[in-house]
Parts: structure tokens; C-alpha cells; sequence
């Protein structure tokens, strides 16, 4: 099978994490400039109901400080440095950003905030350039019914790596009718990808970033790449 490398996606995992703190305005700008096609980012909810850009539900990790994201306020958690001076962004400010410049794919981290999200993309007419990934396929479900058009792609544990259970996580995906799987990219073989394709699924692996790997996706015919290392992709795929 010949690859169209022009069709692979390369998604900027938080952004062009790589060099720059991760879920940032700095970092989703640096993804623009790299030239990816789509930025990965993380969304949760504050406690005054804000939907926020961050990956991990308590903060000491990236800040040093103690507390939950669902239990701070937006005024709280923008007090935050979360890397070289950089704040915790609302969705709504990477959307401002992201018009015009570059893809939006949206990982939802908990649950009942995806009715706002959409209403949030069709105001900024964003639904056709944005995918928005789950772990909560239920959720992804309920979007679905919500926003027909929107791209949803499920996130499909790096513990399911094993081709049989992974051929079976896929074919859940399948009877929903999504629009992709994601998949933990080390269990991801030819087989796999080709039962996804003969099901009207696209196969985006995450998180890719050593050259072996990436180049033995990109010869198998993912359909996209979810990565902290814009440039290596760019370098790979011939662009």
C-alpha cells in the first residue's frame, strides 16, 4: 500500500510541547509557527463552571501548589505559573487563537461539558476544523447527538495494546459511528489500521516522538500523528 504522506496529520500534543510548557498560549503559538495541522489541548471545568486548558486534575505537578482544578475558581487558577510565566488559558482564549491559524483537537477530561464546548465552536465556526477526543466514549456519544458534524475521536487506553484487544476496543468505536480511534501508538499494527479503514475509521496515534516509531507509523498509513515533536514529524513527512 503506497502512503500519501501529504494526508497525515501532524497534532502538536499540548501544543509544541517539546520546547514550550505544555497547554500554553506560548506553546499552541509556537505550534502555529512550527506549521502543524492541529493542536492537542486538555479541558476541564473550574469551580465557577469556566472550561479551562490543563491536562492534570490536581495542579502541584505544573505548579507547585496543592488543589483540585474542579474545586478553584478561574480567578484562583490564573494566579498559577505553570511555566515560564505562563497562565492556565480558558478554551475560550485558545479558540480566539486558534481561528483561522490552526485545527483544534479537544480532549475532554470530565464530564457534562460538552454541550457548552459545541455551542462555544459554532459561535467561532470552528466545527469543521475541530476533533474532539474522549477516554468517556459516552460522552462522545451524547456530543454526537448534540453536533452531528463534529469530528470525535476515541482515546483508547495504552493498556489495551494486545492486536485482539485492541481489534475489540475498535469495534465498540465502529457501533458508535465515530470519526477516528486514538489509540496508544506502540500496539498499532498494519492489521489494525486497515480494519479501521474498511470501517470508515481514521487511526490518530498518540504520543509519538522517537524517529523509529514515527517512521514505522507513517509507513503503515496512520492517519495522524500526536506529537510533542512538531519538527521531527515535519522532517519525516516531507515538509
Amino acid at each position: 500500500m503506497k502512503v500519501d504522506k501529504s494526508k497525515i496529520l501532524i497534532i502538536g500534543h499540548k501544543g509544541a510541547s517539546k520546547s514550550e510548557p505544555e497547554n500554553t498560549l506560548r506553546s499552541f503559538r509556537k505550534a502555529i509557527e512550527l506549521q502543524a495541522d492541529y493542536i492537542e489541548l486538555d479541558v476541564q471545568v473550574s469551580k465557577d463552571g469556566e472550561i479551562v486548558v490543563i491536562h492534570d486534575y490536581e495542579i502541584s505537578k505544573l505548579t507547585g501548589h496543592s488543589g483540585n482544578v474542579k474545586e478553584m475558581t478561574l480567578d484562583e487558577l490564573k494566579q498559577l505559573n505553570i511555566g515560564e510565566g505562563e497562565k492556565i488559558p480558558t478554551l475560550q482564549e485558545v479558540i480566539m487563537l486558534a481561528q483561522g491559524e490552526i485545527g483544534l483537537q479537544i480532549e475532554i477530561k470530565v464530564e457534562k461539558i460538552g454541550k457548552k464546548i459545541i455551542e462555544m465552536l459554532r459561535d467561532a465556526s470552528l466545527i469543521e476544523s475541530t476533533i474532539i477526543s474522549s477516554f468517556i466514549h459516552h460522552e462522545l456519544v451524547k456530543i454526537k447527538k448534540l453536533e452531528p458534524e463534529i469530528k470525535l475521536g476515541a482515546l483508547i487506553s495504552e493498556r489495551i495494546s494486545e492486536p485482539r484487544d485492541l481489534t475489540n476496543a475498535t469495534k465498540r468505536v465502529i457501533k458508535k459511528k465515530l470519526f477516528a480511534i486514538h489509540p496508544y501508538f506502540a500496539g498499532v499494527n498494519r492489521e489494525l489500521i486497515e480494519f479501521a479503514h474498511n470501517n470508515n475509521l481514521k487511526v490518530n496515534v498518540w504520543t509519538l516522538n522517537d524517529k523509529p516509531d514515527m517512521e514505522r507509523l507513517i509507513k503503515l498509513g496512520v492517519d495522524g500523528i500526536i506529537t510533542n515533536d512538531i519538527a521531527l514529524a515535519k522532517e519525516l513527512l516531507g515538509r
